[in-house]
Formats: structure tokens, C-alpha cells, sequence
């Protein structure tokens, strides 16, 4: 999980870079899941739900 926000990719070159290591990470068959810290603090356990989920997900297909 990666926490970002407009200040991270309000800039293309980062958000770039930040594409690039998620493609890197993915064929390592690791998922990078962003979440923006407003959306965090607005709505912990909806974002605690979904991560649950993502996690149940992943365990099942391996």
C-alpha cells in the first residue's frame, strides 16, 4: 500500500516514475495499491475493507 497524493502526482515526470517501478514491481508479482491520504483519513474503513479484500484475493490466486 502506498499512500499519495496530489503532490506526488501532480507532477508527470513523478508520476512516471511511479508507473515504471509498479510495472517493475508487478512481474515480481507484487501489486502496488495507492491510496490518497485524504481518502485515508475520510474513510479508514472502507480503505481497511478493500485492502482485506485485495489481500484475500491474492492469497487465492497465487
Amino acid at each position: 500500500m502506498e499512500l499519495d497524493g496530489a503532490t506526488t502526482h501532480g507532477d508527470p515526470a513523478e508520476r512516471e516514475i511511479d508507473l515504471r517501478r509498479d510495472a517493475l514491481l508487478a512481474t515480481l508479482g507484487i501489486l502496488v495499491v495507492r491510496v490518497t491520504r485524504r481518502r485515508l483519513l475520510a474513510s479508514p474503513a472502507e480503505v481497511r475493507s478493500e485492502t482485506l479484500a485485495i489481500l484475500a484475493s491474492r492469497r487465492s490466486h497465487p
